[in-house]
C-alpha cells in the first residue's frame, strides 16, 4: 500500500514539475489555473530560493504571480531528477534536480536545486520549497540589466570554469 501512495505522490510531483517546464510569462490564465489546481488555497511557496524565507507566496494567486514573474527571467530547459524520496509522514517529497536554465536568453547548465514539497492528506501541496544557489542567475541578470547586488562582475566569474564557491 505505501508504495502506491508514493507512486502517487512522485506521479502528482512530476505532473507539476512538467506543468512548471512548459508555462512561459505569456501562459494564459488556463495555463497558469492548471499549474495552480496542484495547490491548497492557503499554500506557502517560495518558488526562487529559501533567501525569500521572509517573503512567502502565500495562496494560490500569490503562487502564480510568484512564478509568473520569475518566468519573466528564467525558466527550466531541462529538468534531471538525481534523486528523490517521501519522508516517513508519507507526505513530504525530496526532489534532488540537476537543470538547464535560461536566464535572460543565457544557458546555465549545470542548475542544481533541491524541491522539498508537502502534500496534504486530500493531495494538495501546501508547502513548496526551493533549495538551491542563485548567485550565478542572479550574476547572469546583473550582466544583462546592470542590476544586481554585485559590485563588481568579473569579481564573481565562475560559473563557466566552475571555480565559484559554492559549486566546489
Amino acid at each position: 500500500m505505501a508504495a502506491t501512495n508514493n507512486d502517487a505522490i512522485y506521479t502528482k510531483l512530476e505532473n507539476l514539475l512538467q506543468i512548471i517546464d512548459g508555462l512561459t510569462s505569456n501562459s494564459t490564465t488556463e495555463e497558469f489555473d492548471a499549474f495552480s489546481a496542484f495547490f491548497s488555497e492557503s499554500c506557502i511557496t517560495y518558488l526562487q530560493s529559501m533567501r525569500e524565507f521572509d517573503e512567502p507566496s502565500i495562496g494560490r494567486q500569490a503562487t502564480i504571480n510568484a512564478l509568473r514573474d520569475g518566468l519573466k527571467q528564467q525558466h527550466v530547459v531541462e529538468r534531471r531528477i538525481l534523486s528523490r524520496a517521501i519522508a516517513a509522514d508519507g507526505l513530504t517529497v525530496f526532489s534532488e534536480m540537476r537543470n538547464r536554465l535560461h536566464v535572460l536568453g543565457q544557458t546555465l547548465d549545470p542548475f542544481f536545486e533541491t524541491a522539498v514539497v508537502v502534500f496534504n492528506s486530500e493531495g494538495f501541496i501546501t508547502e513548496f520549497k526551493l533549495y538551491s544557489c542563485r548567485s550565478h542567475i542572479v550574476e547572469i541578470i546583473q550582466e544583462k540589466t546592470g542590476k544586481g547586488p554585485y559590485v563588481e562582475v568579473p569579481a564573481t566569474k565562475g560559473r563557466w570554469d566552475g571555480r565559484a564557491a559554492c559549486c566546489q
